[in-house]
């Protein structure tokens, strides 16, 4: 299954992309889902329809989908759904205000992965678009498989053993509910399919991003920050589609010359800050792209004859190597000049934390027993070198 994920600053046009790209990928007869992960949902007012929490057959091969947390709550998370509500409930919330607090900020995020990962295992789609929330909401998104894997790792199997001492003991006298097996294995199978999602999005023959943003100066900024950020998660960025350029003959006034003089030299900065980076632009067009016949034309600016859904570019962020019998990690971080990089392992896990964001990586078991012995960022990249080590338990860099 192909998964194509659009994202980029609120505003910038990611919606209609994203919708464009479903009706180009329809009309060559992949059987294609476009799924908003945005709460603020606008995909079903881009087709001109209403959708909801179950994919809605839009035109011949394509449907459209809303993610709806609670409703898919019910669904598949029925165990830790029911254990939450359980919790709150028991300390005298009341059952209704129980089952909106459970739902976390976020979880309208997770629930689309865990949608991702079913639709791949089932092999209901060829494509699946994903319609994302604005940068930051995507780039938690995005990271999340990773955030868990170090909780799922260290604590969860500790909790269970503890909770099946504690239940017939201590938990007979106790008010509030102690979670149950079930509720264990739930959590556990999660784990499993988070796995499963982050080998999805981080394989460049399966999934890829595609940054949207418009010629204005705090949205290339925003673009340069999140690009280093999805390089770092190990996310490969295909393309980078620059949407509503205005066209050069749009006007003599001075408003447009000047308009035109400031938007010719954002052009450039995107040029120059992105290099070889795949780069499409697409007109400001006099009407709001809303519809099939207008979601038709905007596709046919982006691709031509070509096929929306193939891979334009293959990139690998993070790369585990080995040079004359060292072994390194090279992780491409094109913006991260201005930032502090940090560089930390501890045991099987190296953290990497460029400005607000940390990797946390379990190393491969060949990395296992080493030491970070250097830790430099040149040309964009940031370069981990490794050397074996006996009791060693942190190594820092900077």
């Amino acid at each position: 299954m192909r998964t194509i994920i659009y994202t980029g600053k609120g505003g910038v046009g990611k919606t209609s992309l994203a919708a464009a790209t479903g009706l180009a990928s329809a009309t060559r007869g992949h059987r294609t889902l476009v799924m908003s992960t945005d709460s603020a949902h606008s995909l079903g007012d881009s087709y001109g329809q209403p959708l909801g929490p179950d994919p809605v057959e839009i035109r011949p091969h394509l449907w459209g989908l809303e993610v709806d947390v609670l409703t898919e709550m019910e669904r598949h998370w029925k165990v830790v759904y029911g254990y939450l509500v359980e919790l709150l409930t028991s300390q005298g919330v009341g059952e209704i205000t129980a089952k909106e607090v459970v739902v976390l900020p976020g979880m309208d995020l997770i629930t689309a992965l865990l949608l991702l990962e079913s639709y791949e295992r089932h092999q209901l789609y060829d494509v699946v678009v994903m319609d994302t929330a604005p940068t930051a909401d995507t780039l938690r998104l995005l990271s999340f498989p990773d955030a868990l894997e170090w909780y799922f790792t260290h604590i969860l199997r500790v909790q269970r053993r503890l909770a099946k001492v504690a239940r017939p003991t201590v938990g007979r006298m106790m008010k509030t509910p102690l979670p149950s097996d079930g509720f264990f294995t739930s959590l556990e199978d999660l784990y499993a399919r988070f796995r499963r999602v982050r080998e999805i999005l981080t394989d460049p023959k399966r999934a890829s991003v595609r940054l949207v943003l418009n010629p204005e100066r705090m949205v290339i900024s925003e673009t340069q920050r999140a690009f280093t950020y999805l390089c770092l998660f190990g996310f490969p960025v295909e393309m980078l589609i620059v949407n509503r350029v205005l066209p050069s003959g749009v006007g003599q006034t001075d408003y447009y010359r000047r308009a035109l003089e400031e938007q010719s030299r954002n052009l450039e900065s995107i040029r120059e800050a992105f290099g070889e980076v795949l780069r499409r632009e697409v007109p400001r067009y006099p009407e709001e792209v809303v519809g099939v016949d207008r979601l038709e034309r905007l596709a046919q600016d982006v691709f031509g004859t070509e096929d929306a859904t193939r891979i334009f570019a293959v990139s690998h962020p993070v790369r585990f190597l080995s040079r004359g019998g060292r072994k390194l990690i090279r992780i491409e971080l094109p913006f991260a000049s201005q930032e502090r990089i940090e560089v930390q392992m501890r045991r099987d896990t190296l953290y990497v934390r460029v400005g607000w964001y940390k990797r946390v990586l379990l190393l491969p078991y060949s990395y296992v027993g080493t030491r970070v012995s250097r830790a430099s960022y040149q040309e964009g990249a940031l370069q981990i070198e490794f050397l074996p080590t006996e009791g060693s338990e942190v190594s820092h860099g900077k």
